[in-house]
């Protein structure tokens, strides 16, 4: 198989898959947070539906509000509505959520 006919699925370490839940974006030393829906996500990371995603910086925190987790995020790529991010930490549990 040539690199042309690679799709972005094989490219992926992990295989992704489809969800539609509500997380939350923190960032600028916890002053600042933004809505997002996530849309898919694997083991090594997730592909998050945002408004201002280009406001985003390239290290934030995603709060995980159902699950009531954290977890460090490193964005791999963006969009001008959505950004790609990869796990940097694993999940933590979030003890306060006043968000």
């Amino acid at each position: 198989m040539t690199a042309a006919h690679v799709t972005t699925q094989e490219r992926r370490a992990h295989p992704r898959r489809r969800v539609l839940k509500k997380v939350k974006a923190v960032f600028n030393s916890n002053q600042s947070v933004l809505d997002c829906i996530m849309r898919d996500v694997s083991q090594g990371g997730a592909r998050l539906s945002c408004s201002q995603a280009i406001l985003l910086p390239d290290h934030f925190t995603l709060v995980f509000m159902s699950e009531r987790e954290l977890r460090d995020v490193r964005v791999a790529w963006r969009r001008l509505d959505e950004v790609g991010v990869a796990f940097v930490s694993p999940p933590r549990k979030a003890l306060h959520l006043l968000l």
